[in-house]
């Protein structure tokens, strides 16, 4: 039986190419396998069989044959490959971009094995001996359970015992080896967050039962959890997961960063011992996919992990969670598929006909707009699962204070000498990395700005550099202006660097520690820190976001906010939200554990709506405000967004594209009024340059999301997009997270 495969390959190419399918393979499943086929001038390229069929429009002797099947049964099966057709067709790209981000293997087929050992012919024998020493006895004990298989590391754990006692009781055949996958560590970290079930409140009982519900009666249905910080989501989540299992239903948790997947995975493994996979892009390749594949076989039901999991290939998928569901994070911005992994948890959902959970202490405004447009059910969490109350908030005027407060005025002082002398912790947030924001002149008064993008390089005292923290240019510290040659050059601003030697003066003896991304590259580095504080054995946190959200610190009970207002000065129309969840979720990190908890929040622009509600724990005033704003100005979540990005390494170039651009959408919006579409643009990004790139944007904002795919199915505009001029950029970026 002759026949037809349809290929995609990792390319923008919105194609299908057609290939002959071997005889050999007729009897085999292929719609989601992988092969290897010759493609454009490279001779052999993994591609995507996407559906079969027995007739062709080309020309059956042009047609080539691929080279290899590379799965014996398809990695990208019903479901999934239905949920790639529709990201394809909603964020504009292409199939084979989807399906290489769903399954971002490459052409690995097999799973690292590791030698284990197990009893050998000759346990029995050996462990009778009168005169085995008890360095053996204590090894071959390990094994008196049947079935019982442990790598050298797990005995000379358990045991105390060296390799030279293993190699021993294998020479006598007491013990064999055997090759087993590789299994999930567990590390130090992990065990700290490990907890037993807690009493539930009214509230939780509530959120649980109505969960539980809907679980039993099946089909699709949208929870939006909604619970101050300290509510006992997580607990929620749970005893939720606990019914989905009882169900024979499999679960699917997603966070937001990497930084949050240890604790989090702690929390769900110590609930359910050997149920529970990892799967993020921070693990190495290997290991995810051996992770990847236990999901596949359904050897675990819960999966947690970061946005890419979303893809994770769970049979009888009845529960999705989406902690955090409001963090930007979840957002994928380069490469394409540019989707929103809530979003797109929310379509599976609905494949799969499964229930969806979105929690957050601070809910996106889109997520509450669903809930007001009777898409997805509140439940509300209104106090801390524990009897400790909300932390009380403070606020500190920075205006018109003395050169000395700079950074920390004398009540965040004070308040920091009182939580040192009752032995408890305190975390200082500034979301800036670095020591100094900028270095100026003071002669020309130009900042040392970045060669690749249109931002000024931050300082960095502890090797005298200057950086770009958007594309990782770095610099020599310059002796003299690199405009005008004067020595007077002056570092201003301040970042987590200088906040660390600032606390250091003020308090010498106390154990200091700062966490960004700048000391947390190294594997496991961010867990280390962690870790140390958990344990009490730092007294001051310095934090970037990473202290923000998702930590649970009994012995923390004062957080400053050195700078509230770093997020509000950012020229994107999400400035605001960002601002009051950040205020409000690093709040939330004090006053977990039998002390009240404080907060002290600094700011040099105390009346701003996202700080004083902030302050009050309201996030209803927040968004009545917001939202009201929003509408006014027509942005999300009353309509829906998209941005056209023109980029070319020729500042010309862009803007000419750009114009042209705005020439070809304008043209399918003849006749509809700018009240139900509206055009902004064309206009330079606000960061104009990036990456050697200049930069230009169109925004469409449209009430209705056909209106969108009306004016990406024009002919002639999406002829440009997908065949852009040479040493340009098109990128469609749908729902954007940020316009910057």
């Amino acid at each position: 039986m002759s026949g037809y495969i349809q290929v995609v390959f990792n390319h923008p190419l919105r194609d299908e190419f057609t290939y002959k399918k071997p005889n050999a393979w007729d009897d085999l499943p292929l719609a989601g396998s992988r092969i290897l086929a010759p493609f454009s001038n490279r001779p052999r390229q993994i591609g995507f069989i996407t559906s079969l069929s027995n007739t062709t429009d080309y020309d059956p002797a042009r047609i080539k044959e691929p080279d290899d099947l590379l799965d014996e049964s398809p990695v990208i099966t019903g479901n999934l490959m239905e949920l790639a057709r529709w990201i394809t067709d909603y964020y504009f790209c292409s199939m084979g971009e989807t399906l290489f981000a769903a399954f971002p293997f490459g052409s690995r087929t097999s799973v690292r094995q590791e030698q284990v050992y197990i009893c050998g012919p000759s346990y029995e024998t050996v462990y009778k001996q009168p005169k085995l020493s008890p360095k053996r006895r204590q090894a071959l004990e390990l094994f008196a359970e049947p079935g019982t298989a442990m790598s050298a590391a797990e005995i000379k754990e358990k045991a105390g015992v060296g390799v030279a006692v293993i190699k021993a009781l294998l020479h006598e055949n007491a013990l064999s080896l055997r090759a087993r996958p590789n299994q999930p560590r567990i590390s130090e970290a992990e065990k700290q967050y490990q907890t037993p079930p807690v009493d539930l409140n009214a509230d939780q009982v509530q959120a649980v039962r109505t969960i539980s519900d809907s679980l039993g009666m099946g089909g699709y249905h949208q929870f939006l959890l909604h619970g101050v910080t300290g509510s006992g989501k997580t607990e929620v989540f749970l005893r939720s997961i606990d019914e989905a299992l009882a169900l024979g239903k499999s679960t699917l948790v997603l966070v937001p960063e990497i930084a949050l997947t240890p604790q989090t995975a702690a929390r769900y493994r110590g609930r359910f011992p050997g149920r529970v996979e990892v799967l993020h892009s921070g693990l190495s390749q290997s290991r995810r996919f051996e992770a990847w594949m236990r999901v596949r076989a359904g050897e675990v039901p819960i999966v947690v992990g970061t946005r890419s999991a979303v893809f994770a290939p769970l049979e009888n998928l009845g529960l999705i969670i989406v902690d955090e569901e409001h963090d930007p994070s979840y957002k994928q911005s380069d490469p394409a598929p540019r989707y929103h992994a809530r979003d797109v948890a929310c379509y599976r959902g609905m494949i799969e006909k499964a229930v969806v959970v979105l929690g957050s202490a601070t809910p996106s405004l889109e997520s509450y707009e669903n809930v007001l447009r009777k898409k997805s059910t509140l439940l509300h969490l209104p106090q801390r699962a524990t009897a400790h109350a909300l932390p009380q908030i403070e606020l500190v005027d920075m205006r018109h204070r003395p050169p000395t407060e700079r950074i920390l005025s004398s009540r965040a002082r004070d308040a920091i000498e009182e939580t040192l002398s009752m032995g408890l912790q305190s975390i200082l947030f500034l979301n800036r990395r670095g020591h100094s924001t900028q270095l100026q002149c003071r002669d020309c008064g130009k900042a040392l700005e970045c060669q690749h993008c249109s931002v000024t390089l931050v300082w960095h005292s502890r090797d005298r550099s200057l950086r770009c923290h958007h594309c990782g240019y770095v610099q020599g510290e310059p002796e003299a202006c690199p405009y005008c040659r004067s020595a007077w050059i002056r570092a201003r601003g301040f970042g987590t660097e200088q906040v660390l030697e600032t606390i250091a003066s003020f308090f010498p003896s106390a154990r200091s520690e700062r966490i960004d991304l700048d000391v947390t590259q190294e594997q496991g580095s961010h867990d280390r820190i962690l870790s140390r504080f958990r344990k009490g054995e730092i007294d001051l946190l310095v934090g970037t976001q990473m202290v923000s959200k998702g930590l649970d610190m009994p012995g923390v009970r004062l957080v400053v906010v050195v700078q509230a207002e770093t997020a509000l000065n950012v020229a994107d129309f999400r400035a605001s939200e960002r601002s009051f969840s950040l205020l409000t979720q690093v709040a939330g990190r004090a006053g977990r554990g039998e002390h009240p908890g404080l907060v002290l929040v600094q700011s040099y622009a105390p009346s701003h709506y996202s700080i004083f509600t902030a302050l009050r724990h309201d996030y209803l005033a927040f968004r009545r405000i917001e939202s009201r704003f929003r509408k006014q100005l027509g942005l999300p979540p009353h309509t829906r967004l998209m941005n056209l990005r023109v980029e070319s390494e020729i500042a010309e170039k862009a803007e000419e594209l750009a114009k042209e651009m705005m020439q070809l959408i304008q043209q399918p919006l003849k006749g509809i009024a700018p009240s139900i579409c509206r055009v902004i643009g064309p206009t330079p990004c606000p960061l104009e340059k990036l990456l050697g790139r200049w930069r230009w944007q169109i925004l469409l904002a449209s009430r209705d999301g056909k209106i969108r795919q009306q004016i990406l199915n024009s002919p002639e505009l999406r002829e440009k997009l997908l065949k852009p001029p040479s040493k340009t950029r098109l990128i469609i970026d749908v729902d954007p997270i940020s316009v910057l």
